[in-house]
């Protein structure tokens, strides 16, 4: 497969219930995190668009599924955050669902982008996350966001911190900052490597 542009073919859709979702018969590769961790962010700066996936400051922004077709090669994903500090306790449970259905059921899920805000590191939430992925065979990848607002020192904390826990103590994390595109290649490069492994 020859390198293509990440020129979103068509506008976002939703879903808010696991039944509404359909099959498009084409490789999906998923983005999720903590609320706020800057998922919308580091999507924008990969497809390059300023507003495709709308941001906010709020935590639990993010509350259906959003797919998004990327030059008709595979569907990119936006998942609901997970670590809802202000939703109602029924919509965490809902929002669980869907989340769990969809990294449960989906034939075409190829990986999923584990996204941590390099200035809080790994909390409780991403390391069960993690370990639901690991117990249902699910590929991931770790993402470091906000990397730009982080010093050389406190990236070295990071890094250190990850040998404590034996899913990611290995693991070859991409360090990124929508705000300066650090990382976005090396990203897209990897989107691209796992489509041509599809082939």
């Amino acid at each position: 497969m020859k390198t293509f542009s990440f020129k979103v073919f068509s506008e976002g859709i939703s879903f808010k219930n696991y039944n509404e979702l359909k099959f498009y018969g084409i490789p999906e590769i998923c983005f999720t995190g903590r609320s706020n961790v800057g998922k919308s962010s580091l999507i924008n700066a990969i497809t390059n668009r300023k507003s495709l996936a709308s941001t906010s400051n709020k935590p639990g922004h993010t509350r259906r599924i959003f797919f998004y077709n990327i030059a008709k090669k595979f569907m990119l994903v936006d998942l609901p955050g997970y670590g809802y500090a202000k939703a109602s306790k029924n919509k965490i449970e809902k929002m669980s669902e869907l989340v769990f259905l969809y990294l449960t059921k989906r034939t075409y899920l190829k990986i999923v982008y584990i996204l941590i805000d390099s200035r809080h590191g790994f909390k409780e939430s991403d390391i069960s996350f993690l370990e639901f992925l690991d117990t249902n065979k699910i590929s991931f990848q770790i993402v470091f966001t906000k990397i730009d607002k982080i010093n050389k020192s406190e990236k070295e904390v990071l890094i250190k911190g990850m040998q404590f826990h034996k899913l990611i103590k290995n693991s070859h994390p991409f360090f990124t900052s929508s705000k300066t595109k650090l990382g976005v290649k090396d990203i897209k490069k990897q989107i691209i490597d796992n489509l041509k492994n599809d082939e």
